[in-house]
């Protein structure tokens, strides 16, 4: 049995006033994702530089640290 089949299987045997308790707090839940907003494309622009060498292999000395 899947959780959707589960989920359904417990809530069918709930209380109809538990039902709506359950349906009410799902949908609050359909409601909290909808006002996510994805952070703007450039939200630091010019606040930072990545230097030329980025992609290069950290120095043995700096690599030890991690070990």
């Amino acid at each position: 049995m899947n959780t959707e089949q589960q989920l359904i299987e417990k809530w069918r045997n709930l209380p109809l006033d538990q039902q709506q308790q359950v349906l009410q707090f799902v949908e609050s839940l359909d409601q909290h994702k909808q006002k996510i907003e994805q952070r703007p494309f450039g939200l630091c622009k010019d606040e930072f530089t990545v230097p030329d060498d980025f992609n290069e292999p950290l120095p043995d000395d700096i690599l030890d640290l991690f070990e």
